[in-house]
């Protein structure tokens, strides 16, 4: 047995040993809601995704468990997708115009006539001024593959659209297409922003060739960074959310916000306004919070969001990065109303999962949404896994089925325990009350018998 399995098995069993000291079965209409784990047959181990729809029925993570057929939990913790390591590199490169002679001006011819006959004189046109028509790149001792060039061009008065297309050769003979992508420079609302972005399917080394589709006055190319990437990135999960309706807020709020509800606690990556099908922009200060009713956390401040339609292209801002921020509740404050009828929130935010020690029997249950306190991750395990040797051995990945609703939201609602002290206080007064009325009464009577 090879020493992965053994610190596996060695994990597991230390957290099952853990879990079972203490193990209760769970009712599971005791959570808001389920979801079947469709496991691999026999695995110790497994992942399982946490997807929106598990965070919109619960408050925290401590309101999640792994329930067996028994009811009994299992031990497991969350695991984070590990951080992307920065891999992209940038080389900047200047950029060299190309030229062409102009047309030639019309020749001029002279016809001189004489006694020995007559001669004709033709002078060619001067050339007219030569104009760029590309530039060129020495990417010659760039030794990796570039995904990508952000060109940079001098500042002009005016927007502009432009298509490129790129090329690249190894001798400045035979060129071979590689990109082509529309780059622009735009005002909105008052900012100036560039798109410059053209993706391409390069080799290392070699020259480019970048060459504008039609001539725009002015238009000159001074350099180009040249981006290449080991990797991609993983791809967040992304939800859009409609504002709430007006009222909805807080009283004290800022004036003119708008207010979100993501439906759970969402760890969140990045934002942006979501303009639907219309061009729209605005300039606002986002915050996210627990509660409608705060503390609200500032997360950016005067972001420009936009979605622009120009010349038959469509562009739009790039998402807000936010430090990760386990927040149901979001605020935009916009500097002025927002231009765009069908506002959205656009939240993203990774795809992070739990990892579960099955010690029980199939089949599994996701179970989100509770108040008892066996709920919750396992620091056991978490704490034995993280100390298993690199590399950590592999871990088969389960699958989610269909939402089941379970006890629903009555699940978070806490039972009233029945107040035995109050009413018991409450009968021992009455029952006195009414011993002295009979007393009273009694007394009464014989005062107003006659004496014998």
């Amino acid at each position: 047995m090879s020493m992965r399995s053994l610190s596996l098995r060695a994990a597991t069993a230390i957290a099952g040993a853990a879990l079972a000291a203490a193990a209760v079965a769970l009712d599971p209409q005791e959570f808001v809601a389920g979801w079947p784990i469709e496991a691999p047959a026999n695995a110790e181990v497994f992942d399982v995704p946490l997807t929106a729809d598990v965070y919109t029925a619960l408050d925290s993570l401590a309101q999640l468990a792994v329930l067996d057929a028994n009811g009994e939990p299992q031990s497991f913790f969350r695991r984070a997708e590990p951080p992307a390591a920065p891999t992209e590199r940038s080389v900047v490169l200047e950029a060299s115009p190309l030229f062409v002679g102009g047309p030639a001006g019309a020749p001029s011819v002279g016809v001189t006539t004489g006694p020995g006959g007559t001669s004709v004189t033709v002078t060619p046109g001067e050339p007219g001024s030569p104009a760029i028509t590309a530039f060129v790149l020495d990417a010659r001792a760039v030794e990796t593959a570039p995904v990508a060039l952000d060109l940079d061009w001098r500042a002009l008065p005016q927007p502009f659209l432009l298509d490129v297309a790129v090329e690249q050769s190894a001798d400045l003979t035979n060129w071979r297409s590689i990109g082509r992508a529309s780059v622009a420079a735009l005002s909105v609302g008052g900012a100036d922003v560039r798109h410059v972005r053209v993706p391409v399917r390069a080799s290392a080394g070699g020259y480019l060739r970048v060459t504008p589709s039609r001539a725009v006055a002015g238009w000159y190319l001074l350099r180009a960074t040249l981006v290449s990437t080991a990797a991609d990135a993983a791809t967040p999960l992304r939800v859009q959310v409609a504002p709430l309706q007006e009222g909805a807020g807080a009283d004290d709020g800022p004036p003119g916000a708008l207010y979100f509800d993501a439906g759970g606690p969402l760890p969140v990556s990045a934002v942006t306004l979501s303009f639907g099908a219309d061009d729209g922009w605005v300039r606002a200060d986002v915050a996210a919070a627990r509660s409608l009713h705060g503390p609200w956390i500032p997360v950016a401040y005067g972001e420009l969001m936009y979605r622009l339609s120009f010349e038959g292209q469509e562009f739009s801002s790039e998402p807000i990065k936010v430090t990760r921020y386990e927040a149901r509740y979001w605020r935009v404050v916009p500097t002025v109303p927002a231009r765009g009828e069908r506002l959205e929130l656009a939240l993203e935010f990774p795809q992070e999962m739990v990892r579960v020690a099955a010690r029980g029997s199939a089949p599994y249950l996701l179970a989100a949404g509770t108040l008892v306190e066996d709920a919750g991750p396992d620091p056991t395990l978490a704490s034995v896994w993280s100390a298993l040797e690199s590399p950590a051995p592999a871990v088969p990945l389960a699958t989610l089925g269909a939402r089941r609703e379970l006890g629903g939201p009555a699940a978070l609602v806490a039972a009233k325990p029945f107040p035995w002290r109050t009413t018991s206080l409450w009968a021992v007064l009455i029952v006195g009350v009414l011993v002295v009325g009979t007393m009273a009464v009694r007394l009464a009577r014989e005062m107003r018998s006659p004496t014998p």
